[in-house]
């Protein structure tokens, strides 16, 4: 069985929604919910929340799981 990045289970259901305030919300208890760092749980919440569109939430998401996996050319 594969292990999916906390990145890529967050994606497959927020690329699915329209509303930015649902997308907040279910990211939130999402990573609230997961044994991560608490340093890692705080950075993302806070990042989440300053987030003001679709476009820069789904933006955010996308270079954090290519930041995760390694692949990315700039900092997130």
């Amino acid at each position: 069985m594969k292990i999916k990045s906390i990145f890529e289970q967050i994606s497959t259901e927020v690329f699915k929604m329209n509303n930015l305030d649902e997308m907040k919300r279910f990211t939130v208890d999402f990573v609230e919910s997961k044994k991560i760092k608490d340093e890692d749980r705080k950075r993302i919440v806070v990042d989440v929340i300053k987030l003001n569109s679709v476009n820069a939430f789904h933006r955010y998401i996308c270079n954090s799981l290519l930041k995760y996996e390694g692949m990315s050319l700039s900092k997130v």
